[in-house]
């Protein structure tokens, strides 16, 4: 007969090790990641040391380009506004301003002079209109604290204009709020609120005629004079006054009347400003040319020598 068999022990799982071995497995990893990033930054180094003066010149060139265009590009003036928008949301105005860009790429300066009420030798002198949405920077002196904060402020739309000859600044104003008010589902919004404005004014104009109506009643009732001799008495009754429901009747109807003349799809918080000087962009232009013509010179030192030489 065969002995039994004894049940071997099971060994136990050290977590603690396991997750020592993990670690230690995630760290190489890392390490070994960082060590390929530091040896290709030194290769990319050793590489621009050795084609110093031919990266140099790129650089050199690049500037020059991004001069000579500057130079070469005709001047243009930019300026923007700030638009409080009111009945319409800010978004649909925007996206109908915008759409004059889409004009101006297609170059139909007929429908956008049509739109605009310009002439057409007005909207040529026209090249970029952009319309976005953008918060202004509140920042408030804190007496308590003595400090300063900043915070988010309203939302309003921006809107952009490019030009070429600054003098077109005002006229470009007012015919883009003209544009944004002739829009037929802005002239029915506004139409709209007038007419509720107007019937809130009606009725309290007849709820004043009423109370008025019953004050001149009240002071009929309660003035009674009596004669007592050659000496007439004044007897008033306890009857109620409607003095302070009339002013204040009154008071919200001032309000309708100035909120119905100042009711606008469109305030303007900041004008556009015209400015004496054109846009300067030749920082702009040598910086992206010297960094074009030094990336692809680069690139091609690169492609030429191998990157396993590197």
């Amino acid at each position: 007969m065969s002995e039994p068999t004894t049940p071997q022990p099971q060994k136990e799982i050290d977590l603690l090790e396991v997750t020592g071995k993990a670690f230690t497995g995630i760290g190489r990893g890392f390490r070994n990641v960082f060590r390929w990033i530091k040896s290709r930054i030194e290769s990319l180094f050793r590489f621009f040391v050795k084609h110093f003066w031919v990266l140099s010149a790129l650089l050199f060139l690049g500037a020059a380009a991004g001069y000579t265009k500057a130079r070469l590009q005709k001047p243009f003036f930019q300026t923007e506004m700030l638009v409080e928008t009111q009945l319409v949301s800010r978004a649909q105005i925007a996206e109908r301003v915008n759409s004059l860009q889409r004009l101006i790429g297609d170059r139909n300066n007929a429908a956008l002079a049509q739109r605009l009420g310009l002439s057409i030798d007005e909207v040529k002198n026209v090249f970029f209109v952009k319309a976005d949405l953008i918060n202004v920077r509140v920042v408030e002196a804190s007496r308590k604290r003595d400090t300063v904060e900043e915070h988010v402020g309203p939302q309003f739309m921006r809107i952009r204009i490019r030009v070429w000859d600054n003098a077109s600044i005002g006229r470009m104003e007012q015919a883009l709020v003209t544009f944004i008010e002739s829009d037929p589902y802005v002239h029915e919004r506004l139409v709209l609120s007038q007419r509720t404005n107007m019937a809130q004014q009606e009725a309290i104009e007849e709820q004043i005629a009423q109370l008025m109506l019953f004050q001149q009643k009240n002071i009929e009732k309660s003035s009674l004079v009596m004669t007592a001799g050659t000496t007439p008495l004044m007897v008033h009754n306890e009857e109620r006054t409607y003095v302070g429901d009339i002013l204040g009747l009154q008071n919200q109807l001032f309000a309708l009347r100035a909120a119905y003349e100042l009711v606008r799809p469109v305030t303007i918080v900041q004008p556009f400003l015209p400015f004496e000087n054109p846009v300067d962009r030749r920082l702009i232009n040598i910086l992206f040319f010297a960094a074009l013509f030094f990336v692809i010179g680069y690139g091609f030192l690169l492609f030429r020598e191998g990157w396993k030489r590197v």
